[in-house]
């Protein structure tokens, strides 16, 4: 999700109250043992290049790194590897010349070992801050501001180490006792964390083993025992030897339908030929030609595009609702059709309410959108109107109060202080505020969704608001509200060059001002979905040479915590920003939305999204969905 530099902060400090705690382990791990198809098998071994087999298409992947301990992402679309520096990053399987954000990079004296991915969307590494602390186990989103480390491992003194992340939030490491220098030392135990508990998250597995990985479906764990392969379950118990006594064996990991392990053969040399063998033991090792190192299975799953569109902008509106909605929202937020000036702080306000963004002509509520808010909307609940009558007539507010909701109208005198009275009904002491121009559409549509996104952990507490300048200047009303919280206590992001400016100009050299603006409004939404976001499962997409489509659709991708992208959507290709997005993310993100008709985004766009957010399996496209089926993946 995405999280401001604060939010991290908070959070971070959150975790530590639970006394949580954090990274990484000396050593080469088992890599992610993670559920999908195929049997396609790989190693790395500290060259340049992944290798490969099983698969047809490829018997190697290189790269400017070096590459150890390689692990693959859920859908097999990205490698993440140590390199040379001890740096962390992400290769695309399908171009190994390209190098795609840095994980992490330490300082001097810090040591990152063992990436594993974890789940859907982060990823799971060991630290060592010196070669005097203990090693710790930690979480990180890909992508996204740095520093956003969510501790696994206890402050406890001992060592945790080759950690392997599982499905949902399972994940096995190995933990020793401390030799009095720093180093770890004495016999290692498995243990298994559960992120799903309040409590008692960590637990023994067994009290004699190291280099732990566990099964596709998370009921297993296999590690190593005096240099064999051991099966057991995640209580310690059914022990399954699965190589013989008399040979060492090291780093297993399973295949993506945990029949199979995969593991390597400690020798004399530097070599570590690869092996597989049946998982409940039942067969001998065979050696897998020409592969060395540490093993990796690169799962396979098919991930989704799926556009909303409708004939015109309320039907594109509706079937956004419709999709993520089927069961009913708490409010509904509706904006004038016809021009964008009030609408623009709208997307973070349905978020923040739980409820989807409308639209309707300002003289009257329009047929399509009339009979969407009784779908979704209960009689009693609230229709947030926005802007004065001149924008939403009291004819429409009189049409909604006759359907039996209750309305309130949130409206200012010009659409500058009509963003602040939006901003009110949201919080009035946010914890962020986003600066965008209001004189043009797409840097604020762009804020929107971001801002919304705060909201995507609605136990979070978190509030942000997107407040609208007269390009570089903050108008009266905007600068009332700004002035009402301290500086201290508040991020402020100026989104797009004149919101940059504003920002800046406001509050100079501060600590709390960010500013992200490109050299056009494509670069501007890649600047801050690139820098605002981290592992998000979703990213949205619609022109950005209108508005409707992008308004009602970023209110969705703020409650999906994902960003919303601006392409040139008549055009026959994606910007290349989003695609390079799409590339960078495609690790986590397993499902694209687009918004608006074929007209609007052109096919051939849709089927470039599927194409770079998905691994060797592609994506398949929906049309329309309206149970919800997306959005709960």
């Amino acid at each position: 999700m995405p999280r401001s530099t604060l939010r991290r902060a908070i959070a971070v400090a959150s975790t530590l109250a639970l006394g949580a705690t954090m990274l990484v382990t000396g050593g080469t791990p088992a890599t992610a043992s993670l559920p999908g198809s195929g049997s396609v098998l790989t190693s790395s071994n500290g060259q340049n290049s992944i290798k490969f087999h099983g698969d047809p298409s490829r018997t190697s992947l290189s790269s400017s790194d070096t590459i150890t301990g390689a692990s693959w992402s859920p859908d097999g679309s990205q490698a993440v590897y140590l390199d040379q520096q001890g740096a962390i990053h992400r290769l695309r399987y399908d171009d190994g010349s390209a190098r795609y954000v840095d994980m992490s990079w330490p300082d001097p004296g810090e040591l990152h070992r063992s990436p594993s991915w974890w789940g859907d969307s982060r990823i799971v590494l060991a630290y060592q801050y010196s070669a005097s602390t203990p090693w710790r186990v930690a979480s990180v989103s890909p992508g996204g501001l740095q520093g956003g480390l969510a501790w696994i491992s206890p402050h406890d003194g001992k060592h945790y180490l080759n950690p392997d992340g599982g499905p949902g939030s399972l994940v096995v490491f190995q933990r020793q006792d401390d030799n009095g220098s720093g180093q770890p030392s004495g016999q290692p135990a498995v243990m298994v964390y559960d992120g799903s508990l309040e409590l008692g998250q960590l637990r023994l597995v067994d009290d004699n083993g190291s280099n732990p990985s566990i099964s596709p479906d998370g009921s297993r764990v296999a590690f190593v025992r005096a240099g064999r392969i051991v099966v057991s379950d995640l209580r310690g118990e059914n022990e399954v030897p699965v190589t013989p006594e008399g040979v060492q064996y090291d780093h297993p990991t399973w295949s993506p339908d945990g029949s199979t392990l995969a593991f390597s053969r400690v020798t004399p040399t530097a070599a570590r030929p690869v092996y597989t063998a049946s998982a409940d033991g039942s067969a001998p090792p065979v050696a897998v030609p020409g592969l060395d190192g540490v093993p990796a299975y690169q799962p396979h799953r098919k991930e989704q595009v799926v556009r909303l569109s409708g004939a015109n902008r309320f039907a594109t509106a509706a079937a956004v609702s419709q999709s993520h909605w089927p069961n009913g929202a708490l409010a509904v937020v509706l904006a004038r059709s016809d021009t964008y000036a009030d609408a623009l702080g709208g997307a973070a306000l349905a978020v923040a309410k739980h409820g989807p963004l409308l639209l309707t002509p300002p003289t009257g509520l329009e047929v399509t959108t009339r009979a969407e808010i009784q779908r979704v909307l209960a009689p009693g609940r609230t229709v947030y109107l926005l802007g004065s009558p001149g924008a939403l007539s009291t004819t429409v507010e009189n049409q909604v109060r006759a359907m039996g909701y209750d309305v309130q109208r949130l409206a200012g005198k010009d659409r500058f202080a009509t963003s602040v009275e939006i901003a009110k009904a949201i919080d009035p002491n946010p914890d962020a505020m986003f600066l965008a121009t209001g004189m043009n559409y797409p840097d604020a549509l762009t804020a929107g969704a971001a801002a919304g996104s705060y909201f995507y952990d609605f136990d979070s507490g978190f509030t942000a608001v997107v407040l609208l300048t007269q390009d570089e200047v903050i108008p009266p009303s905007v600068r009332a509200y700004l002035d009402a919280t301290p500086m201290n206590l508040r991020m402020l992001y100026g989104i797009g060059n004149p919101g940059v400016t504003a920002a800046y100009t406001y509050e100079p050299n501060s600590p709390y001002v960010r500013g992200y603006g490109g050299a056009n409004r494509y670069e501007t939404a890649y600047q801050v979905a690139s820098i605002l976001f981290e592992g998000q499962r979703y990213t949205g997409f619609a022109t950005g040479t209108n508005w409707p489509d992008a308004l009602t659709g970023g209110a969705l991708m703020g409650t999906l915590g994902g960003p919303l992208m601006l392409t040139p959507g008549t055009d026959t290709n994606l910007s290349t920003h989003a695609v390079s997005l799409l590339k960078e993310t495609s690790g986590s993100v397993h499902t694209g939305l687009v918004f608006g008709s074929p007209a609007v985004v052109s096919p051939a766009q849709q089927t470039q999204i599927g194409t770079w957010l998905s691994g060797p399996l592609g994506s398949t496209s929906v049309t329309n969905p309206t149970d919800g089926s997306y959005s709960a993946r």
